[in-house]
């Protein structure tokens, strides 16, 4: 497989991707349909938005179970159709509350499909490269992906202030670019990808399970990969409840325009993951997703603390650092979230550990975020101005879960130490 090929078509892809980002399809919503519905209906909408990139996985057990055993580029490549259909129906919404429902759906249904691309790409990656060079290979691919998110976010931030319906074609011609990708990626190939099927086959066949029941009994006869998703669940949950609370107080608390909401929230975090990636990436290569993520973790709470900071004490000029460290933890954390399983699963298993974890991070988008929004119109109605606290729950979960990899770590090394 031509490595360059596969970051060209990914990237087309990513740019019809960029339209439907959680950080900035969150502020196309405010934008667009602010003025037009009721607050609190926008901001849960918002919260959906936001946390659609999470919850979408809900569908990755059944996407999972639907690909075992099947050839991949076949399975895939009418989902990558589907997907940048479905983006450039989005330029067609209109205003009002029946634009906001329709927007919603059309979301919905992108994201899901999604996340069932990502969940069997994931394989696809496990397959073709070899652990040593794993992460960097996939890092080379999201760095091209990474740019292209920025790009496309910071363009429509611009055009959604703009007049005329410069945006709705913006979308259009990002979708041209999907159905593009989705075109070049019939030439993918999988290495060995018989033996692959036969191992999944196999596991099928042994009782492998790809519904609730079977993700209960992973969980519990894997007792490390158990812990890895509770530190997961709460560190996840609260960069998940972080955006659409931030969408909202740049908004209402510091009166930031869309293309500074989206800077923030997506662009500036998103261009600071091609300088951060490959520097990941080799220390991912190096050690265990653990020892990865207790150090990536640590990042990810002072850029969450500076964000939290900016807004509580209105010191705006604290955002940008704290979205930029933001950025360099989620430079890691896109490497950990994509490859992180494999370091757990057994061969033939992949796809099934993969489905457990983005299943996991789907619970929490459907949960976390309408949390943080209720708590934030709860302190609002309580004290007037007082909703901007509510920022003081993502911070607390994702120092928590900081924590939790933290003690896998020193558990990890204490096992090794008595060896």
């Amino acid at each position: 497989m031509d490595l360059g090929f596969e970051r060209r078509s990914w990237t087309l892809i990513y740019v019809c991707l960029g339209i439907i980002e959680g950080g900035t399809a969150a502020v196309m919503v405010r934008s667009l349909f602010g003025e037009a519905t009721h607050g609190l209906t926008v901001d849960f909408v918002l919260a959906l938005v936001s946390a659609a990139p999470a919850w979408a996985n809900l569908v990755s057990l059944a996407f999972a179970r639907k690909a075992q055993g099947r050839p991949k580029i076949a399975f895939l490549q009418p989902l990558l159709v589907a997907l940048a259909l479905l983006v450039a129906a989005l330029a067609l919404v209109p205003a009002g509350g029946a634009g906001l429902a329709v927007f919603l759906a059309l979301y919905c249904l992108a994201r899901l499909l999604w996340a069932g691309i990502d969940t069997v790409r994931s394989v696809i990656w496990s397959v073709n490269y070899a652990r040593p060079e794993r992460a960097s290979i996939t890092g080379r691919i999201m760095v091209n992906g990474a740019l292209a998110l920025a790009i496309v976010g910071l363009l429509l931030g611009w055009l959604l202030e703009q007049e005329g319906p410069w945006f709705r074609l913006a979308i259009v011609a990002a979708a041209v670019c999907g159905l593009a990708g989705a075109r070049a990626f019939r030439r993918f190939r999988i290495l060995g990808e018989e033996d692959l099927l036969a191992a999944e086959r196999t596991r099928l066949e042994e009782g492998a399970r790809f519904d609730l029941a079977g993700v209960r009994h992973l969980l519990a006869t894997d007792a490390d990969f158990r812990h890895y998703m509770l530190a997961m669940s709460l560190f996840g949950a609260g960069f998940l409840t972080l955006t659409p609370l931030m969408v909202i107080c740049l908004d209402d608390v510091l009166r930031a325009p869309e293309l500074v909401q989206v800077a923030i929230t997506t662009a500036v975090p998103v261009l600071t993951i091609p300088l951060a990636i490959r520097p990941w990436a080799r220390f991912l290569d190096r050690h265990h997703v653990i020892v990865f993520r207790s150090v990536h973790s640590k990042v990810g709470v002072a850029g969450t603390f500076l964000l939290v900071l900016g807004v509580l004490a209105q010191l705006p000029f604290l955002l940008w650092p704290g979205a930029l460290l933001l950025g360099i933890s989620l430079a890691a954390g896109s490497l950990g979230w994509t490859l992180g399983h494999n370091d757990f699963a057994p061969r033939g298993e992949e796809t099934r550990y993969m489905a457990l974890h983005v299943t996991l991070t789907g619970i929490r988008g459907l949960l976390a975020p309408p949390v943080g929004i209720a708590l934030y119109h709860a302190l609002e109605a309580w004290r007037p101005g007082a909703g901007a606290w509510s920022l003081l729950l993502p911070l607390v979960l994702v120092g928590t879960g900081s924590r939790e990899f933290s003690a896998m770590r020193r558990l990890r090394e204490s096992r090794s130490g008595k060896a």
